[in-house]
């Protein structure tokens, strides 16, 4: 009897041994069950914090639900996006507390463990399980596969996993390509491949900007790491369209798809607490000698970024140019109050020139889908104190259209894209722009009006191209207009904000995305002095120290004749 028990105890260990050997592509398991005497605490947890989005039967449709994209999930069908299970599969609790603790990128899903207890958020998984209505988390026939993700084949290491060899790059652009991706998240990854994609419960939503990799699913707190792309290429998103591809790509296949589509993502510093790119609160105006290009393919323009590099600051970038990041978010205080604005950022690149006497400022930003209706064209503002000269130290306008003592000066540019249909293919040369320029005086929300004065801003370039949108600005640094127009001084620290609205999404007026105030500064032109006096002071300290060593050489001479004791 012992003999016979010795052998099952090594075929059991020969066993586990297989498994963890075998190169398997998932480990079949059991859901966890519903713990039930934590569900009455997380209950709750559940009405206190979850009701609002989420409803009281979990249905998605709290009373928050209609401001929201994308829409808060549904739980009833028992549909949950980040899973380590497969397609259509129950997640495990160890996937639900992460997803509560971490919270999810991109929506309204905030990270409760900032807020919550450990044993709060195990408890409140358990009481959402019991929302599930059409499964059943104790059912035997509820088999759940956990996904075989292999391993990091470069070993990077977070926060920014620097050092992809530019060869799994190139691997992985070629699967992308075969695997038709560009159909839904475009041809340069900026989502922006099919306008018409719904969720489970005919929702809209649309594909991941891979060029923004803060706000993937899943990602928070690590936001650069190629095992969240892996892992959705794996599982895929359940209630939406992107499926798993664990039977048509391999696993070391799909760490050269995340390889690539995680070299699209510019290696900003985050801010860990808003889990975004940090906001340069400066926007530096480049000093350039003679006049600025108009052409936006020019390199004055384009900012080259390194993968195998983390960019800091505006500054850092390399070439000859400050690129910024600006943070934007919904005007939540008049309206309708927005809360989903379809751009959270943009980008700003500026020079000034003094031959010609003028600004430039490049905005830039994604926006997957363009407007086709004229009653809602797209827009992007930059907005200004009206009379800077008046201000005092810090003081600003009220930074959504100013108020009755300290008006704003407001540069809009209104567009619609020539010959363009969302659902078009995608078009290499990109798209020209229909523009019209605006300019606003600004006293408040119902005190905006357009300026009687001739028009002093141009708009001199500007492209759509593959869910992105550039518009340049330009204006001569002072005008006639010092009632209504910003003076913009050299070397002067001049309060800043950004505005865009979003035609697709029918935003108009109030309705929008904007920045607080920021603040830019021309950059002073570069001295004569630099190139001389670096020679100069060279030379008096050649000369110094061969003084020091002739003086040096003479005492010792005459110490050594004697002539010194």
């Amino acid at each position: 009897m012992v003999r016979i028990n010795k052998v099952k105890g090594w075929g059991f260990l020969a066993i586990l041994l297989l498994v963890f050997l075998l190169p398997a592509t998932s480990f079949a398991a059991l859901p966890d069950p519903v713990l039930k005497d934590k569900v009455e605490a997380g209950k709750s947890v559940y009405f206190k914090r979850c009701v609002w989005c989420h409803g009281v039967e979990g249905g998605g449709d709290g009373p928050s639900a209609d401001r929201l994209f994308t829409r808060p999930r549904n739980f009833i069908q028992g549909t949950f996006k980040i899973r380590t299970t497969d397609s259509g599969e129950l997640p495990l609790d160890a996937n639900l507390i992460k997803t509560v603790t971490n919270g999810l990128p991109g929506s309204a899903m905030p990270a409760w463990g900032e807020f919550l207890k450990k044993e709060e958020i195990e408890a409140v998984i358990q009481f959402v399980k019991t929302l599930v209505q059409d499964r059943d988390f104790g059912d035997e026939d509820e088999e759940v596969n956990v996904q075989d993700f292999g391993t990091n084949p470069w070993g990077t290491q977070g926060p920014y996993h620097l050092g992809v060899p530019q060869e799994a790059i190139d691997k992985g652009k070629e699967i992308f390509i075969k695997n038709k991706c560009f159909e839904c998240h475009g041809g340069e990854g900026r989502g922006d491949g099919n306008p018409t994609m719904k969720d489970d419960w005919g929702f809209p939503i649309v594909a991941a900007d891979w060029q923004q990799c803060w706000n993937f699913r899943g990602s928070r707190r690590d936001p650069y790491n190629p095992f969240n792309i892996v892992r959705t290429i794996s599982t895929g998103l359940n209630g939406t369209p992107m499926p798993n591809f664990r039977e048509q790509i391999t696993i070391e296949d799909r760490w050269n798809i995340a390889a690539f589509v995680n070299s699209l993502c510019p290696r900003k510093r985050i801010d860990p607490l808003a889990n975004k790119p940090v906001s340069d609160f400066l926007i530096k105006s480049k000093y350039t000698e003679g006049p600025v290009s108009n052409n936006l393919d020019d390199p004055m323009w384009t900012a080259p970024y390194d993968d195998h590099k983390v960019i800091p600051r505006a500054d850092d970038y390399e070439g000859d140019q400050y690129r910024s990041y600006v943070a934007m978010a919904g005007q939540i205080t008049r309206g309708n109050r927005n809360f989903k604005p379809k751009v959270d950022n943009l980008w700003v690149t500026s020079r000034w020139s003094p031959e010609e006497n003028a600004v430039y400022y490049l905005l830039e930003y994604h926006l997957r889908f363009l407007s086709t209706n004229p009653e809602f064209p797209d827009a992007v503002g930059i907005q200004w104190p009206g009379k800077l000269q008046d201000l005092f130290g810090a003081e600003k306008p009220y930074f959504i259209y100013g108020d009755s003592k300290k008006p704003v000066d407001l540069w809009k540019a209104e567009f619609m894209a020539k010959d363009y249909n969302p659902a078009n293919a995608p078009k290499p040369e990109g798209y020209d722009l229909d523009l019209k320029v605006h300019e606003y005086i600004g006293n408040g929300f119902d005190a905006i009006k357009e300026k009687e004065t001739e028009p002093t801003v141009q708009v001199v370039a500007s492209k759509f191209h593959q869910g992105k949108v550039r518009v340049l600005f330009k204006r001569s640094l002072t005008n006639d207009n010092k009632e209504t127009d910003v003076q913009i001084p050299s070397e002067t620290f001049i309060p800043v904000s950004f505005m865009q609205w979003s035609g697709y999404d029918n935003e108009k007026d109030e309705h929008q995305a904007l920045s607080t105030w920021l603040y830019t500064i021309l950059e002073p032109p570069v001295p004569d002095s630099i190139y001389y006096m670096p020679p100069i002071a060279a030379a008096i300290f050649i000369c110094f120290q061969g003084w020091l060593v002739w003086m040096t050489k003479r005492t010792r001479k005459m110490w050594d004749e004697g002539k010194m004791k």
